[in-house]
């Protein structure tokens, strides 16, 4: 078993983990349920793209742009916020994160994806305190959503969990992965070098002496696209078996060890250790990231039931989150098309 803890301590000092070409990149702004504590603030993660430089946000609680300004993304290429649901430690960041975007002269259009009642919270505030807007910002409320979501730097899936109140999780699938060119097939049909090689490598189809070259059939992707899973509270993981084929990484929530959330009550709807190891064992996922994590656990040595359970019933590479951890998602070579 490959496993990895560390505790208030940047990853970024930690060797990489990026192999060859563009990295993605998860980033862990806050991993702390319900309220903050010295050491981590509550839900915010984010999933950066190096191919685009755009980078997405998963949840913005109170005091997400402060954990900001300690990570290596800006503002500029934030591209979308996509809230899991409407409690407090996910998204009451938000009208002060797009604010102060509208404060540094922001002029690209930002999507926000969320539930309608977080969509009427954010421009009820913007209205209350008179707060203009110099760009235009793109809401679509969760409950309209039914279609994957294109970004320019990945699409976008929701997941339905279960929770006190509606839920999702957020599947992140990387676009604008470099092709390359089958060259012993070009060679082998006979179509020499020159300008079509470049449009073919792009992805475009061309016509060469009146016979039409397919891009699909004369390149290929040169690494599978990347699949994180990036999920809202949620106390049946089950509900994941579908979407969770093909993924490298699940982040997912483990507010409780399974002893503790039999004491504290299952009302909560919230998910043990032991339940989501056991869901991500049993469906091999590679890596399992958990967060989200009770106020009960935050100080030295706090965490260690926790982890035990977690490490006990999974067997894949296991990740406990922190505020500042960044993680590489490892691109996996497709063939070589020859």
């Amino acid at each position: 078993m490959r496993f990895t803890y560390t505790l208030f301590v940047s990853y970024n000092d930690r060797p990489s983990k990026k192999v060859n070409g563009f990295s993605v990149k998860v980033h862990f702004l806050g991993t702390s349920s319900g309220c903050p504590s010295k050491q981590r603030n509550m839900s915010a993660t984010a999933v950066s793209f190096d191919n685009t430089k755009a980078w997405v946000l998963i949840d913005c609680a109170e005091a997400t742009q402060h954990a900001l300004l300690h990570s290596e993304l800006t503002l500029y290429h934030l591209e979308a916020i996509c809230i899991t649901h409407l409690h407090g430690d996910h998204c009451y960041g938000l009208p002060g994160l797009i604010s102060s975007m509208a404060l540094n002269a922001r002029q690209a259009p930002l999507k926000l994806i969320a539930p309608r009642a977080v969509v009427q919270f954010v421009h009820s505030c913007f209205a209350l305190t008179e707060v203009k807007l110099g760009f235009d910002l793109i809401t679509i409320a969760l409950e309209e959503l039914t279609d994957k979501l294109s970004l320019n730097c990945c699409d976008i899936e929701t997941i339905a969990l279960q929770h006190r109140v509606p839920s999702v999780g957020y599947k992140l699938t990387e676009k604008c992965i470099p092709r390359k060119l089958k060259i012993s097939k070009l060679q082998q049909d006979g179509i020499g070098s020159g300008g079509h090689y470049n449009l073919l490598q792009k992805g475009q189809d061309v016509e060469y002496q009146s016979q039409l070259l397919r891009s699909a059939d004369y390149s290929f992707y040169s690494w599978r696209p990347r699949v994180a899973i990036i999920c809202g509270d949620n106390e049946k993981p089950a509900l994941l078996s579908q979407a969770i084929q093909g993924a490298d990484l699940l982040v997912h929530e483990a507010t409780f060890t399974a002893p503790d959330l039999h004491k504290v009550g299952f009302h909560t709807g919230h998910s043990d250790a032991k339940r989501i190891a056991q869901f991500a064992q049993t469906h091999l996922v590679p890596t399992l990231a958990l967060t989200h994590f009770s106020v009960r656990y935050h100080g030295e040595g706090m965490l260690e039931p926790l982890i035990d359970e977690a490490a006990k019933y999974f067997g894949g590479e296991l990740v406990i989150a922190h505020d500042g951890l960044v993680i590489d998602i490892p691109n996996q070579k497709q063939f070589d098309g020859d």
